[in-house]
């Protein structure tokens, strides 16, 4: 059966590493218990056969051996003494081959020393201690099943203490493991209700490790798609009645053309004014999801030349100084003379002051619309100022955005898809410029770009 729930999976992993490291704990810990236990078993079996040999070198007799037989009456330890030519002279132990075996020495020894220690395949861990000036040796004795006894206490020790701290281990891991993948799965729910189409969810981690970090992205992503719907519901309300309107008045006024039933040349000319006034207004705004279009899928381009900005802003305002005077604003230019030509795309450049002025004169009521070009160190500036009703300072961070209209019912009444400034400013900044805004509510705003003056450029100054 296939695991899918990744709390099992964690607490899986954790066990197998826990239980590895366990067990590699264990057999180190053993080895050295082993290891020291024995080793304090030969130190003590040695001192004892040398104290032993010490007292028999004194008066190497039968009294004073017989006492060395009876003070290891009773404890764990055996003793067994020889005369120099290893004639056993008297011994606590009973005689088997494995222990006659061990008394002949392959050469004199001058000190005491262990002569058999494999405890796991011998009955005894034996020593020897010679007695003075080669009179005898005492070979002292201790069962290796005490000390595999004891080894199985201590592994059986281990092993129930190692069980009962598995068993902890292995419900700690569950519950952390558990408040490990809390935390992502309550991730995982709020990416399915996303899918969903429910954006906007609440992902409540705290902390500021990676996966509050994940959390505080996740959610931070849904109030952004939560946004872009929201936006693209409204452009798309938008953009059918920015369509809507000027095809309504295109279809009424042709049909009345085509029908024929108009009273004179003027109401005529009127009509055909009509009409090619509503049939600009959706050639822009075609023209603006055009450009967005080719934002998002990479392939805006620019066909650049020399050419000078004044030129540019010069036939913008010539455009639209109708438009203007007709509204009863004036609009005007302040170009300072011989500046420097720039490289640019002179079709996206013209869009870009279409759009900036244009929208001054949508927004203005009284007074009118400068627009000025000046030189500053290594920048050419360009400023649009207008009087109108102005920008609320909480939507000005905004206005770039896509879609996005700092108010939907002036929107209605003067126009307008949310897409001009989105475009006027990836434009700006594929040029290498920057743009900004200024802006007071019932005063006026106040449009600023400054384009970069390479060396270059400067070199064709006064051409």
């Amino acid at each position: 059966m296939k695991i899918k729930s990744i709390s099992f999976k964690l607490g899986l992993w954790f066990s197998t590493i826990f239980l590895s490291l366990l067990l590699i704990l264990g057999f180190i810990l053993y080895g050295v218990f082993t290891n020291f236990f024995t080793d304090y078993i030969e130190q003590d079996l040695v001192a004892k056969g040398n104290n032993h040999a010490q007292n028999l070198e004194k008066q190497f007799t039968k009294s004073t051996i017989n006492h060395a037989i009876q003070m290891e009456q009773g404890v764990s330890t055996k003793i067994l003494i020889t005369n120099n030519q290893y004639q056993i002279i008297s011994s606590s132990i009973e005689l088997d081959e494995d222990i006659i075996d061990h008394i002949f020495l392959d050469k004199p020894i001058s000190t005491g020393q262990v002569i058999e220690n494999d405890w796991k395949n011998h009955e005894y861990i034996v020593s020897v201690s010679p007695v003075g000036e080669n009179q005898g040796y005492v070979y002292m004795y201790y069962p290796s099943s005490i000390i595999k006894e004891i080894i199985f206490v201590m592994s059986l020790l281990s092993f129930i203490s190692s069980l009962g701290i598995m068993l902890v281990a292995f419900g700690l891991i569950g519950i952390l493991s558990r408040v490990f993948t809390k935390p992502l799965l309550t991730m995982k729910e709020a990416t399915l209700k996303m899918a969903e189409g429910k954006y906007k969810q609440k992902v409540p981690i705290h902390g500021r490790d990676e996966i509050a970090q994940l959390g505080n992205s996740i959610q931070t992503l849904g109030e952004q798609l939560q946004y872009y719907e929201e936006s693209r519901n409204d452009f798309l309300a938008a953009v059918s009645h920015e369509i809507r309107t000027p095809l309504t008045y295109i279809k009424g006024y042709s049909d009345v053309l085509s029908k024929g039933i108009i009273k004179n040349r003027e109401e005529q000319e009127e009509y055909l004014q009509i009409i090619n006034k509503e049939t600009n207004r959706l050639s822009f705004l075609v023209n603006d999801l055009f450009e967005m279009s080719k934002l998002q899928t990479g392939k805006f381009e620019l066909t650049k030349e020399w050419t000078s900005i004044n030129d540019i802003m010069e036939k913008i305002i010539s455009n639209l100084k109708p438009v203007a005077e007709k509204k009863g604003l004036e609009l005007w230019g302040e170009l300072e003379e011989d500046l420097p030509l720039l490289y640019v795309d002179i079709r996206r450049m013209e869009q870009v002051f279409y759009n900036l002025i244009e929208n001054g004169i949508k927004y203005t009521n009284i007074g009118g619309i400068s627009v000025r070009s000046f030189s500053k160190r290594d920048l050419i500036g360009i400023e649009i100022k207008d009087t109108g009703i102005g920008i609320p300072q909480n939507n000005l961070p905004r206005i770039w955005e896509r879609f996005y209209r700092v108010d939907s019912s002036r929107t209605r009444k003067t126009g307008g898809s949310g897409l001009g400034l989105y475009v006027v400013k990836q434009i700006i900044e594929s040029h290498g410029g920057t743009i900004t805004v200024k802006s007071t509510e019932n005063e006026g705003s106040i449009f600023t770009i400054f384009l970069t003056i390479d060396q270059e450029n400067k070199s064709r100054r006064n051409r």
